[in-house]
């Protein structure tokens, strides 16, 4: 490969406008101003990658569905590996791990890096358990920490997952939160606004996810039309969708009398101006590992509604004093909440909690994990 220096392979399914993904460039562009030769592999092509770090997809393009496009791309992954032979392998996400431990099986001299990025347990009782049960979600949680060189949590609450407990035990384990530069993200609010709505004459609500089930898009569409019956407002969502979720929430929307006031207008590769310029930004998930993008609107000073149950947003908000907290399952609270946030008169604002989450403390833990694995 024409370096001496050890190689590290990143792996996401798709450079996607995901915290994800974000969180994948930071640590490929910190790490290779460390000095290691990094590669970013994908599954699919296209997205925005890092300069100075070699994009290497797996996939021509998407394919039929996600589970065959999962399945080729461990085949990809696993010749992949076979030709570059890395010292070190992450998986930036929850998404790519399965694909990560199949892809790598047989593999020797490639030490295995998962970072836990969302909660696999799912323990709030009434959040939809998707298309994986509960024994599915365990079985792999075992699989990939039994496989891991070593395991990443973005958040304490992580810890509390029985199939790592051993992994613990044994020192294969680091909590290395989720962080992001403030001013970096101030510098790239700009000048216009991304859309009508936006610095208009109603208040607008923001949430920024993927258009699935884990960020309970649909319970915020409920409580925003009970925002709807005391003011003006507006709400916009921003995030992909590759089945038919889009339809079903304009459906959705249409069905409670909020269509007018729904905006749905997909993913953008600059979420600053957006959350710079709404009224209140809002998480309602039922389940997060750490939501960076709770962390981005706090860096521009958005007014934050967040669910008790994405990952760490009580810490983050300091169980209420920087933004307000609510019940994923309570439509009624959640819609208290947004009409407090977008009041200037009832409006907590983030200040400078974000100081607390700066990058140096996460550049320094990521630098110094890697750093171990490849000296052992």
């Amino acid at each position: 490969m024409g370096s001496a220096r050890p190689v590290i392979c990143i792996y996401v399914h798709a450079l996607a406008a995901t915290g994800v993904v974000r969180n994948a460039r930071l640590i490929a562009a910190d790490l290779t101003l460390a000095g290691h030769d990094v590669q970013l592999v994908t599954a699919l092509p296209g997205g925005e990658g890092v300069a100075g770090v070699l994009h290497h997809a797996l996939l021509p393009g998407a394919g039929r569905s996600r589970l065959r496009e999962k399945v080729d791309a461990a085949i990809a992954l696993h010749r992949h590996l076979r030709t570059h032979r890395p010292r070190l392998l992450i998986s930036a996400g929850n998404h790519g791990h399965g694909t990560v431990w199949a892809g790598s099986l047989g593999m020797r001299g490639a030490k295995r890096l998962y970072r836990i990025s969302n909660d696999l347990m799912r323990r709030v009782p009434t959040a939809p358990s998707g298309r994986w049960t509960r024994w599915a979600r365990t079985g792999m949680a075992r699989l990939i920490a039994a496989d891991a060189a070593h395991l990443v949590l973005v958040s304490p609450t992580l810890s509390e997952t029985p199939a790592f407990a051993a992994a613990e035990r044994a020192g294969r384990v680091t909590v290395i939160a989720n962080g992001i530069d403030k001013e970096a993200a101030r510098a790239r609010i700009g000048d216009a606004a991304p859309h009508p709505w936006l610095g208009g004459d109603r208040p607008v609500l923001l949430a920024i996810g993927r258009l699935a089930p884990q960020k309970n898009f649909d319970t915020l569409l409920r409580a925003f039309a009970l925002v709807r019956r005391q003011r003006p407002a507006r709400l916009i969502l921003l995030g992909e969708s590759r089945d038919d979720a889009r339809a079903r929430l304009l459906a959705q929307a249409r069905h409670l009398g909020i269509g007018d006031d729904l905006a749905l207008p997909g993913t953008v590769a600059n979420v600053f101006p957006w959350l710079a310029r709404c009224d209140a930004f809002v998480l309602p998930s039922w389940w997060e590992g750490l939501a960076n993008v709770l962390l981005e609107a706090m860096a521009v000073g958005a007014p934050c509604v967040a669910s008790i149950s994405a990952g760490n947003a009580a810490q983050l908000l300091e169980d209420g004093r920087y933004g307000r907290l609510f019940d994923p399952a309570d439509a009624g609270a959640m819609a208290l909440a947004m009409m407090k946030q977008i009041d200037p008169a009832t409006q907590l604002r983030p200040q400078e909690r974000v100081d607390a989450f700066g990058m140096d403390a996460v550049t320094r833990s990521w630098r110094d994990v890697v750093d171990r694995l490849l000296a052992t």
